[in-house]
Formats: structure tokens, sequence, C-alpha cells
């Protein structure tokens, strides 16, 4: 990791992989977390999603509904 440019980035207001991770460790420490879905875009430009102990079809309800906030915050940004 390159702390340099974590700090450079988060500075410039960007939210950062890293950042998000901390995040989401944290919620789910304090237990506000149920289940999740993740999809991350590698270092060398390969997609990998992960999800929780959730059953497919609850993974593919979540995946649904961040795309659906992802297109509202595109709509109103």
């Amino acid at each position: 990791m390159d702390e340099i440019k974590e700090r450079r980035d988060l500075r410039a207001g960007k939210v950062t992989p890293l950042a998000c991770a901390g995040s989401l460790q944290q919620a789910a420490e304090q237990g506000r977390i149920e289940a999740f879905v993740a999809v991350v875009k590698l270092a060398d430009g390969s997609i990998q999603t992960v999800w929780s102990h959730i059953q497919n079809t609850e993974a593919l309800g979540l995946l649904e509904c961040g795309k659906d906030d992802v297109m509202i915050q595109m709509r109103e940004g």
C-alpha cells in the first residue's frame, strides 16, 4: 500500500478503498451489519464479487439495491 497516496487522496476528499474497508470493518465490529455484498475491481483490472453468509438470491437483491442507489445518486449529482 502506498501510504503517501492514501493520505493525499484522503486530503483531496476521495473515498479510498482502504477507508471504505475500514468503515465496513468498524460497522461489522459494532454489529450494525447483518449481511453484505461487495464488488471490487482489482489492481490487475479483474472484477471480484464477494458476499457474506446470505443466499445467492439475497445477494442478487442487494446488488440490485446497490445499483438503484448508484443510479439515484447519478441523477441527483
